[in-house]
């Protein structure tokens, strides 16, 4: 099933017998908690209540793609309202059934003192009808502390109210928090999709918007912050991949400053590594074309996968992905980088 139709299907459940939690699990970047927020305008909207989402295309990724895409063919595109007060209030964040926490971007996790203004909040009954939605955003940063904290309103949940925890790993979260929940796994956004939304929305050429789905791994976030610079550039990355064979430990550790120095940082910039390094890798194994979003960065990665053997990039690869796993299990993301430039460059070295 894909995403969308897991949307379809998901909505519908929640209009029809809701279960009391849902985790909502994915790759970053892809749309989740708008999935989640688009939901609660469903349940809480007054002028269409029901299945008629209420997020429009420009702000919800999941649900942002052109006229005629597969997923907005006919049936898969319910009506919304986005212009009543309870839709207003919940794009502003202060309507009162509609509970939004996350994790603060200066910190690193969701704190505890948010989880029990959270609980509190939950044991009020509705200000207005009969539903209240509850999301907890980054919800793999829970600490042990908060996750125990929460556990028994996930046990003995308000009838009242939906929740939905939204994460990256749900290997971080505690197996009694997982096992009483209704896990939703969502896939990565395929390539043409993304490309799609890219040529629609931007009015990129299509040849450089197919170079930036293939980069981003799903991701329609990382595409456009690509796209628009947002992201450090993908060049300084790739010629510090092309120059590791000489790295030593300080070169290593600016590296790792520079680029990892956050959990989302380096999620972010250890998945563009490996998205390039399967570029490549698929180029030289199967002599596919090499797509990347400009000619100069195209040239480096060709010339580049050209000077090492296949076996190499394939070692580069493993280690990338060992590094992604142990991020998201909130492993020191700085010290990941560092290890990881340390160890490409015995490999380039060793090749």
């Amino acid at each position: 099933m894909g995403n969308q139709e897991l949307i379809e299907a998901l909505a519908a459940e929640i209009v029809h017998r809701p279960y009391h939690a849902y985790l909502l699990i994915g790759p970053a970047s892809i749309g989740k908690a708008l999935v989640a927020q688009a939901l609660a305008h469903s349940v809480l909207c007054e002028r269409a209540p029901g299945m008629n989402f209420c997020c429009t295309p420009e702000h919800c990724p999941v649900r942002s793609m052109p006229a005629g895409s597969a997923s907005t063919r006919a049936g898969s595109s319910p009506a919304r309202c986005n212009c009543c007060a309870a839709c207003v209030q919940i794009a502003t964040g202060v309507h009162p059934d509609f509970i939004y926490v996350a994790r603060n971007p200066k910190r690193t996790e969701v704190l505890i003192e948010q989880v029990r203004d959270f609980i509190e909040r939950l044991a009020v009954r509705p200000s207005r009808g009969t539903r209240r939605i509850a999301i907890i955003d980054d919800a793999e940063t829970l600490n042990i502390p908060a996750q125990n904290a929460l556990l028994k309103t996930i046990e003995e949940p308000p009838t009242h109210t939906i929740i939905f925890l939204v994460t990256r790993s749900e290997r971080a979260l505690l197996d009694t928090m997982r096992s009483r929940m209704r896990p939703i796994r969502f896939g990565p956004l395929a390539a043409a999709e993304i490309e799609a939304v890219l040529t629609a929305r931007a009015g990129m050429p299509r040849e450089r918007a197919a170079g930036f789905a293939r980069i981003a791994r799903g991701s329609l976030a990382r595409a456009f912050a690509l796209a628009e610079g947002a992201n450090p550039p993908m060049t300084e990355l790739l010629k510090a991949l092309i120059a590791a064979g000489k790295i030593d430990f300080a070169e290593a550790h600016a590296l790792a400053q520079q680029f990892f120095g956050t959990r989302d940082e380096a999620a972010g910039n250890f998945e563009l590594i490996a998205r390039m390094l399967e570029e490549m890798l698929c180029c030289k194994l199967l002599q596919a074309e090499l797509h990347a979003p400009s000619p100069e960065v195209a040239r480096m990665m060709t010339q580049f996968a050209q000077t090492i053997d296949t076996a190499t990039l394939a070692a580069l690869l493993k280690r990338v992905l060992d590094a992604l796993v142990a991020v998201d299990a909130m492993a020191n993301p700085r010290l990941q980088a560092e290890n990881w430039w340390m160890a490409a460059g015995a490999a380039l070295r060793g090749q």
